[in-house]
């Protein structure tokens, strides 16, 4: 299920970036008319709002939460699960570098919000699909969050609402923010596969027959 999520992800990723490449970097249609939307609605309000929440995307917020979280995780022995956040996020870090790389698209110019580097795909929305993670593994490995669903509604709500805030301050476009959560899904959904099948290896029974209590090897038949 993790690796059909990731080719999906990978597939919008991939196809986004080769759009936008043929258009020259350009901004598209539906980029233009959302962002235009955006400028609309803005009100001094709902910046303040949107901009609180944006900042829980931040590569300096989530580097250090998905740090912290992994090392506790890993404290705990928890590891196929502190894969999944570390190893997401270093693998979340690698694609956004290569995607702004090779992409090289400009910001809009009428931002209210602070954006570095290049546009395409967007940082934030890449390391907000963090906070749903987060939220997955919290039901998983706390006993006292075992079968409830609020972690993981407020951690997709989080990680949605992270993207909207970059539209709607015009940092980036829509699709910048697309492709944002797509790399963010591939990333994260990649190290919890590698996650789950290092420790399928790792606790896989052995071929070889155990020794009997009298020491004499089991044989079948």
């Amino acid at each position: 299920m993790l690796l059909i999520a990731a080719a999906v992800a990978a597939a919008v990723l991939l196809g986004l970036a080769a759009v936008i490449l043929a258009g020259g970097s350009q901004p598209l249609g539906i980029d233009q008319w959302v962002h235009d939307r955006a400028a609309d609605l803005a009100n001094g309000a709902m910046i303040g709002t949107a901009r609180g929440i944006t900042h829980l995307g931040d590569s300096l917020v989530a580097w250090i939460t998905a740090g912290v979280a992994t090392i506790a995780l890993l404290a705990f022995r928890k590891w196929p699960h502190a894969i999944t956040v570390g190893g997401g996020m270093l693998l979340a870090v690698g694609i956004v570098r290569v995607g702004k790389s090779v992409v090289d698209r400009a910001r809009p110019l009428d931002a209210v919000a602070h954006g570095s580097g290049t546009s395409f795909p967007s940082g934030h929305s890449t390391y907000g699909v963090m906070w749903l993670v987060l939220g997955i593994v919290a039901t998983l490995v706390i006993p006292a969050l075992r079968g409830t669903r609020w972690p993981v509604v407020l951690g997709a709500v989080i990680t949605l609402l992270i993207p909207i805030t970059r539209v709607y301050l015009r940092p980036h476009w829509i699709t910048d923010v697309i492709g944002g959560l797509s790399a963010g899904t591939v990333a994260f959904a990649l190290a919890g596969a590698l996650g789950i099948w290092l420790y399928a290896r790792a606790h896989q029974a052995p071929e070889t027959a155990r020794p009997r209590a009298d020491g004499a090897s089991a044989r079948s038949g």
